[in-house]
C-alpha cells in the first residue's frame, strides 16, 4: 500500500488533480483488500461480499459529493468527518438489504452517473502550498493503517460488513484531505471528480469478483480483473474536464 499512495500522489503533482484523481480511482486499495479476504477466507466468501460492496460504494460516491460541496465552507477536519458520517449512514441503511447483483449494479451506476453530472465545478485557482517533507510518508502511513484495519476486521464482521467496508474511501479521503489542506477546495473538487470518474471501472471490478473469482485461481482472477478495470477506465479518461 505505501508505494501505491506515494505513486498516486506523485501522479497528481505531475499531471494535475483531474488525471491524478482518475488514476487514484482504480481499485488500488479495495482490490488488495478483496484479494486478501479471498486468500484468508476463500473465493466464495469474497464473492459473497460483492452485493454489499456495491451498496457500500454508493456511500463512497456520496462521500465525494458531500466533501466537494462542503470543502469551500469548512476546513478539512469537519468536512471529512461529515463526509464519513454520510458514508456510514449509507452503510447502515444497506444492512439487511437482500438485493440481487443486477439491482446493486444498477443502483450504483445510477447514483454514480447522477453525481458526476451534477458534480460542482471548481471556479477559483489553486492555493498551492509547498508540501512538507513528511507529506508522502504520512499519506502512506494513514492509508496502510486503514487497509490493515479493514482486512483484519473481516475475521469478526462477516461477509456483509466486509463487503460494505471494502469500498471504504481510504484513497478518496486521503487524497481529498491532503489536497484540501495544501491546495484548497477547488483542487480537492478536481481530484474527487477524477476519482469518481474511475468509478465505472471499480463497478466492473466488483462484478468480476462476484463472477470470476470463484471460477479460477485467485491470483489469475484478480490479475484479469485489474486488466479489465484498466480497459473500462481507459474509456472514461476522455470525460475528464
Amino acid at each position: 500500500m505505501p508505494p501505491l499512495i506515494a505513486g498516486v500522489t506523485l501522479a497528481v503533482r505531475k499531471w494535475g488533480e483531474g488525471l491524478g484523481g482518475w488514476i487514484g480511482g482504480f481499485p488500488w486499495i479495495a482490490g488488495p483488500i478483496s484479494f486478501f479476504i479471498a486468500l484468508e477466507h476463500g473465493s466464495a466468501f469474497a464473492a459473497s461480499t460483492i452485493n454489499s460492496a456495491l451498496l457500500g460504494s454508493i456511500g463512497t460516491i456520496l462521500f465525494a459529493l458531500v466533501y466537494s460541496l462542503l470543502s469551500a465552507r469548512f476546513s478539512w477536519l469537519p468536512t471529512v468527518l461529515i463526509s464519513y458520517s454520510v458514508y456510514f449512514s449509507v452503510a447502515l441503511l444497506s444492512l439487511g438489504r437482500d438485493v440481487s447483483l443486477s439491482v446493486a449494479v444498477g443502483l450504483n451506476l445510477i447514483v454514480l452517473t447522477a453525481v458526476l453530472y451534477f458534480f460542482p465545478k471548481p471556479k477559483g485557482k489553486n492555493d498551492v502550498r509547498k508540501q512538507p517533507i513528511y507529506d508522502i510518508p504520512l499519506r502512506m502511513l494513514v492509508s496502510t493503517f486503514f487497509v490493515v484495519m479493514l482486512t483484519q476486521a473481516a475475521d469478526v464482521l462477516g461477509p456483509t460488513w466486509s463487503g460494505i467496508l471494502t469500498p471504504f474511501p481510504i484513497m478518496t479521503s486521503t487524497l481529498a484531505v491532503f489536497t484540501h489542506a495544501q491546495q484548497g477546495s477547488d483542487a480537492a473538487a478536481r481530484i474527487l471528480y477524477g476519482l469518481m470518474l474511475a468509478g465505472y471501472g471499480f463497478v466492473a471490478f466488483l462484478v468480476g469478483v462476484a463472477l470470476i473469482v470463484p471460477q479460477m485461481s485467485i491470483g489469475a482472477a484478480y490479475g484479469i480483473l485489474m486488466i479489465g478495470t484498466m480497459a473500462v477506465n481507459g474509456i472514461t479518461i476522455r470525460l475528464i474536464r
